[in-house]
């Protein structure tokens, strides 16, 4: 059954729901964690500086296949000093977008620093590269490669929405493949497919009103729409899952042809 948008995280049953994947038909917290990091490429890593305060730094970074940060950072640098003295450190990384930057979301990943050699080093730096094509500075002698080894997350989703995710369970999600194509299917869905998207939100989440919808984000368990009443009407945000998951673009079209003949038979 479809639903508005929850707002939860609030207690243990719901840190639960938060972190098993397809529950209510959403991504899980862990792994809505490791899609975000996995798609931006900076982040503020902090580190414990002098006199014990944090220090804050803008870094670049990939991820390895378990959502670890891997991060290529020169002697030179404070944050590199504050490691040798410290391991601790957390990586925030935040989601790209336009309005108020509280709405949007964000990961913070804590646990402790290391620097990385030999062939672990070698296997890291190449996931490296592919992540920062740009990073020219990666063979310089003064470079060193580290890894942050996670020990706890907290996932900020916008207001209302917040969760703590433990190791294990952000270790053992993953990023949601449906990421890189997610701006191409939502603008073809609004573009081409406006009045479909109106008629779920009419048989699907009790909305009959509906005179409006776009769609303002997908992922493998289903998408999330704006709907209005009427014409530049004020929006209510609403979830509607998929029948099953869908892992790629053609999946998603086949879900949506399916949803159609269900609404329109409904």
């Amino acid at each position: 059954m479809t639903h508005v948008v929850p707002e939860h995280q609030r207690d243990a049953a719901e840190r639960t729901l938060a972190a098993t994947p397809g529950v209510r038909g959403e991504p899980s917290d862990a792994e809505r964690s490791r899609t975000l990091i996995a798609a931006v490429r900076t982040g503020s890593l902090a580190t414990i500086g002098e006199g014990g305060f944090p220090f804050g730094s803008l870094v670049s970074h990939a991820v390895d296949a378990v959502g670890r940060p891997l991060l290529l950072l020169s002697d030179l640098a404070e944050h590199s000093r504050n490691l040798a003295a410290d391991p601790r450190a957390s990586l925030m990384a935040t989601e790209a977008g336009a309005g108020d930057p509280l709405a949007l979301a964000r990961v913070t990943v804590i646990g402790r620093v290391g620097e990385l050699a030999g062939d672990e080093r070698a296997a890291a730096l190449e996931m490296y590269q592919a992540a920062q094509p740009g990073a020219f500075y990666a063979g310089f002698a003064d470079f060193r490669l580290y890894r942050l080894q996670v020990e706890s997350v907290r996932y900020v989703g916008g207001f209302g929405r917040m969760s703590w995710v433990d190791a294990a369970s952000y270790a053992d999600a993953e990023p949601d493949p449906l990421r890189p194509h997610a701006e191409r299917i939502i603008a073809h869905m609004n573009d081409d497919h406006a009045e479909a998207l109106v008629l779920f939100c009419r048989r699907f989440a009790e909305r009959p009103d509906t005179a409006e919808a776009r769609m303002v984000g997908v992922d493998r368990y289903g998408f999330a729409v704006l709907a209005a009443d009427e014409p530049g009407g004020q929006e209510t945000a609403v979830r509607l899952p998929f029948d099953e998951r869908t892992d790629t673009p053609d999946a998603v079209r086949k879900a949506m042809i399916q949803l159609l003949g269900r609404a329109r038979a409904a």
